[in-house]
């Protein structure tokens, strides 16, 4: 009967092996606020966003390093339908970017034909790709971003207004670069490495975003082998 049912409660024996199965990862733990459970790299799809992120010490929820106060949480939970169109800004830059008619259903684009610039790899699969802000999100708190409102953070976050903000990259290449400036990274194709800081300067300008001095020295280095371009 209902009346002789108490809640179990495990003892210590039980929590014993509750905690040998978390620790052999036969049980999942939480993976984070923004859904997804983690895989064993501790890195999962991101449930709101359906791109991969990495969680662990020193870590931002992007696999990013750390930044000082920086919650990627409190710049992006989720990509936004700002002109409820149905297309959240993933699908919006997904739409723009495919070099051929793209297939949408149930408010996605799922077929289409796209060149990650980066790499200069094709894809048709979008299942494939990552949407990079290319100013990464932690850049762009170290860089002065930090003292915005929550608002215009998450404006950046989902900024369609400027074509170079947000572009469609492959998730491996997108991993690769983390939250690296151009001092520490640049597109493995290197074709596209004048465009890339052009628009990187472009992206911080517009922002109102400073550069460091190594991050400055790098884009001049990349920009004298850019003039015959």
């Amino acid at each position: 009967m209902r009346g002789n049912c108490r809640p179990w409660r495990p003892g210590l024996s039980g929590l014993s092996s509750l905690f040998g199965l978390l620790a052999a990862g036969l049980l999942a733990a939480p993976a984070s606020g923004h859904g997804g459970a983690l895989a064993a790299d501790g890195c999962h799809r991101d449930s709101g966003t359906g791109e991969r992120h990495c969680h662990g010490p020193g870590r931002e929820a992007d696999g990013r390093a750390a930044a000082g106060g920086y919650r990627r949480e409190d710049w992006h939970r989720r990509w936004l339908d700002a002109d409820r169109d149905c297309l959240n800004t993933r699908h919006e830059v997904l739409l723009r970017q495919s070099q051929a008619p793209v297939r949408i259903a149930d408010c996605k684009v799922v077929e289409g034909r796209w060149r990650d610039p980066y790499t200069g790899r094709i894809f048709t699969n979008p299942a494939e790709l990552d949407i990079d802000h290319l100013v990464p999100l932690a850049e762009a708190h170290r860089s002065g971003g930090a003292a915005w409102t929550a608002g215009a953070k998450q404006r950046y976050a989902n900024d369609l207004n400027l074509p170079q903000a947000l572009i469609a990259v492959s998730a491996s290449a997108n991993r690769s670069k983390r939250d690296r400036d151009p001092a520490n990274w640049l597109p493995p194709d290197p074709s596209y490495r004048c465009q890339y800081v052009r628009d990187w300067q472009l992206v911080k300008q517009r922002h109102g975003l400073r550069m460091d001095a190594r991050e400055a020295a790098t884009i001049r280095s990349v920009e004298r082998g850019c003039q015959d371009r």
